[in-house]
């Protein structure tokens, strides 16, 4: 069900011929969810898949073949380090099970834990996305869902949550199978969800950290991030705040990054490189792109009242509220001028109890450009027998006593008004 609220007219705008012709030309797809699988790569990547997209509203700035499905290799760690922040401690003691030892290709990435290994749960996951340890991404997955299978059931739940469409995961490392697939897409949609999270942003970010010796390994580990754009190489890039990189045979060079420049968040996604360096250069050439030709509009948070029954299935359970706390920041072509602009709220699940969930839709003209997840106020009925059940039974009851009652009532009256009458003789 969708709600149109208001229309925001932002001052003047005209789209212009040549912001038309990017679209055409597939330089900016205007719509996240109805962009073509292939585009004209203008930008000449390496790639064979890309995409760069506004981490704020997750508008698509730039695209190629961003909805091919292809191997992610150690992006992967991005879903799984989230999911196991949103769910355990950092200071959680976790065990190294021989299951999650034994479970991997021992000539893959690692940092040798040992059978019964226990540290802080924040431990692996710098394990896992600054080494790429696949070793720690299954300790975090057991630690998580129980199982390396359960966990990978949840990895495509919180993908689909985060508007990935076309993945599924298997594994929580990223090492080779053919059911292990996603996009470029769907992976900057997963990275613009973790990046929510303030301890994965932390961690996307970070150059350096140090494991303390544990009761298996009397040593300091030291981790250095493999992401050369935040470190001192040739390759750093002064917006760049994070990343994580990937390589398998058979995926070739992968890379997510972050960057931020003049109040402008940016996803860069690239997925089958043929080499290290071409991976960079790439992404190199997605972020310049944003920044050079993209400027941000900022539109009031005023959404006005968004209420709506909370159902589970037919039957009300309760009642929320939705609200943006913040105003949006929708980015526009800078060959532009000022663009007249709508927000359309969207809710989703409505018939799945407290998953429901309000969207604010923003649009240019009829093409949406990305959306913005809304904060919910949920109060849920209480429909416990004592409280829903039992009070409706005691008023049908009293209403039947009042029936019984009144039937007796008007017996007693006929029965008087037979004693009380005279019959003729």
């Amino acid at each position: 069900m969708k709600r149109k609220l208001f229309s925001c007219l932002i001052c003047t705008v005209l789209v212009l011929g040549s912001f038309l012709n990017a679209y055409a030309e597939g330089e900016a797809i205007p719509t996240p969810t109805e962009a073509p699988t292939t585009s004209v790569d203008t930008l000449g990547l390496n790639a064979k898949a890309a995409v760069l997209i506004d981490a704020k509203t997750g508008m698509v700035l730039y695209q190629k073949n961003m909805d091919q499905q292809m191997f992610p290799a150690s992006i992967t760690k991005i879903l799984t380090n989230y999911i196991a922040l949103e769910k355990l401690g950092k200071d959680d003691l976790l065990t190294a099970n021989a299951t999650a030892i034994d479970n991997i290709d021992r000539t893959s990435s690692h940092i040798w834990l040992d059978y019964g290994e226990q540290a802080p749960m924040i431990d692996f996951v710098y394990a896992s996305m600054m080494q790429s340890a696949n070793d720690a991404s299954n300790v975090l997955a057991e630690a998580a869902s129980g199982t390396q299978e359960e966990f990978a059931k949840v990895m495509n739940e919180v993908a689909k949550n985060a508007g990935a469409k076309n993945s599924n995961f298997v594994n929580a490392h990223g090492l080779p199978d053919d059911a292990h697939v996603t996009t470029a897409y769907d992976m900057a949609m997963i990275t613009r969800a973790a990046l929510k999270n303030k301890d994965f942003k932390e961690v996307f970010g970070q150059v350096r950290y140090d494991m303390a010796p544990t009761n298996k390994q009397k040593d300091t580990r030291v981790f250095s991030s493999a992401n050369e754009m935040i470190k001192n190489s040739k390759f750093k890039y002064d917006y760049a705040t994070g990343g994580k990189t990937g390589w398998t045979e058979a995926a070739g060079y992968t890379m997510v990054n972050s960057a931020t420049k003049d109040n402008m968040d940016l996803i860069g996604v690239v997925l089958g490189c043929d080499s290290a360096d071409a991976r960079y250069e790439d992404m190199i050439k997605l972020f310049n792109y944003g920044f050079d030709n993209y400027k941000t509009v900022t539109i009031p948070n005023d959404i006005g009242d968004v209420h709506s029954d909370v159902k589970q299935g037919s039957k009300v359970i309760g009642e929320v509220d939705f609200t943006l706390s913040n105003s949006l920041h929708v980015l526009l072509p800078m060959s532009t001028d000022e663009s007249t602009l709508t927000i359309e709220v969207e809710l989703r699940n409505e018939d799945e109890g407290e998953a429901i969930q309000g969207y604010a839709i923003i649009k240019i003209g009829d093409e949406a450009v990305g959306e913005v997840q809304l904060e919910k106020n949920i109060t849920l009925y209480d429909l416990s027998f004592q409280s829903y059940m039992l009070p409706k039974i005691v008023t049908v009851v009293d209403w039947f006593s009042v029936g019984i009652l009144g039937l007796f009532l008007v017996l007693k009256f006929i029965v008087f008004l037979k004693k009380s009458t005279k019959l003729p003789e």
